[in-house]
């Protein structure tokens, strides 16, 4: 029994001989390609975690353009994963035939977004209010939050084709691509979107009653002011933008309205509290 002791203290010794020679031991040399990929993850997580930057020339200036397309990528695909998950979460709270399409309209980045089962589909650049964010009756800003498609007006007619409320108008009016044009925004063209919001005293019901505010998704005229605050409350599209969007989506299609995608709270307003948590 001693002899088995002194054999065990033995091999104790020796394992705690060789970790500290193994600690002694030089690190490898980092390779260049391994200190690369060490510089990418640091920039990522510290620059598009949370999806922080809106773009990519938030980035750090002075990177080589191979690394600002890597980021770049980087970001898009932290985008998509969080509204898939928005898209999940908010198809299970407003079911609908018609949740396959998910539309984001992104306000600080002045840009819509569409979803498509979940996937990234498209985008295109628009415009929000000149107002700013808001909610209340007359105050011709943009609301946020949780939004239906309820009706698409304009079907069949071109894109440089005139509408009213009713629809088409046999007006035809062709789109200026001048900055500052504030009176070519008055021009709808294309196509409609109607929206009823889904949240209840946030963008439904009362003086915030989107659809009571006539805020819309629809082609613009003023085409020059895309990727910039132009309009009177609704969101702002290219003529063709808008038609290419309306054959892609149908009645029915979720719209979500954000702050921007570097707010911690994408989806804004009041949720049933089966979403919470």
């Amino acid at each position: 029994m001693i002899h088995n002791s002194l054999a065990a203290a033995n091999i104790l010794a020796r394992s705690q001989d060789q970790r500290r020679d193994h600690d002694k031991m030089p690190l490898p040399a980092k390779s260049p390609m391994r200190r690369l990929h060490v510089i990418l993850l640091s920039v990522t997580v510290a620059v598009y975690a949370g999806i922080m930057a809106p773009s990519v020339s938030a980035a750090p200036s002075g990177l080589p353009p191979f690394v600002l397309r890597h980021l770049d990528q980087i970001r898009i695909h932290l985008r998509c994963r969080a509204f898939h998950a928005d898209w999940r979460r908010l198809t299970r709270l407003y079911p609908s035939k018609a949740d396959r399409a998910f539309i984001v309209v992104d306000i600080a980045r002045q840009r819509l977004d569409l979803f498509l089962r979940g996937r990234f589909a498209d985008a295109w650049p628009v415009s929000t209010s000149r107002y700013g964010i808001g909610r209340q009756l007359g105050s011709f800003k943009t609301p946020t939050g949780v939004f239906r498609v309820t009706r698409i007006v304009g079907y069949g007619a071109p894109s440089n084709e005139v509408l009213g409320g009713d629809g088409p108008t046999d007006r035809t009016a062709k789109p200026i691509d001048v900055a500052h044009d504030i009176a070519a925004s008055r021009l709808i063209l294309g196509r409609i979107l109607e929206l009823q919001g889904l949240q209840p005293g946030w963008n439904r019901g009362g003086s915030v009653d989107t659809a009571r505010r006539d805020i819309y998704i629809h082609g613009t005229a003023n085409i020059g002011m895309l990727g910039e605050p132009a309009s009177r409350g609704c969101v702002q599209m290219a003529p063709g933008a808008v038609l290419q969007l309306a054959r892609l989506i149908p009645v029915g299609a979720l719209v979500l309205i954000t702050q921007g995608t570097n707010n911690p709270l994408r989806i804004p307003g009041p949720l049933p509290k089966q979403a919470r948590g």
